[in-house]
């Protein structure tokens, strides 16, 4: 084995939900479709719609669960990111503002890289 080479592991402390997994897919799917943005701003009704939530406070609510579940930190050994190795980085999906009629998310380039090249247990691909 090469000395730099990447080790696949699982990083998922939990099996994450149906709805977190269709969630993020959908969120993989814009980003990629908008030229691989990191900033996105997906309308709060697309995400009902994805859901099949209706439209209302607890709704709303749960779209927050699904993106905090989403931003469980993942423990990656030996990460390695733009010229820059690290031995333990902690890294998160993104970073989230709820809006009244949007969600504004900013996709973590970080988080990406590890689902790509060093997850076992990864969801996106």
């Amino acid at each position: 084995m090469k000395k730099d080479e990447i080790i696949k592991q699982n990083l998922l402390f939990a099996p994450l939900s149906p709805n977190a997994v269709k969630f993020a897919k959908g969120v993989y799917n814009t980003h990629i479709s908008h030229d691989e943005e990191l900033s996105l701003e997906i309308k709060m009704s697309t995400i009902f719609k994805l859901l099949d939530l209706h439209p209302c406070i607890d709704s709303i609510n749960d779209v927050r669960d699904i993106l905090e579940e989403l931003n469980e930190p993942l423990a990656v050994r030996n990460f390695e990111f733009n010229g820059e190795k690290i031995q333990l980085k902690f890294v998160q999906f993104c970073c989230y503002k709820i809006e009244k009629e949007s969600v504004k998310i900013e996709l973590s380039p970080e988080y990406l890289h590890v689902q790509r090249y060093y997850m076992l247990d990864s969801f996106l691909f």
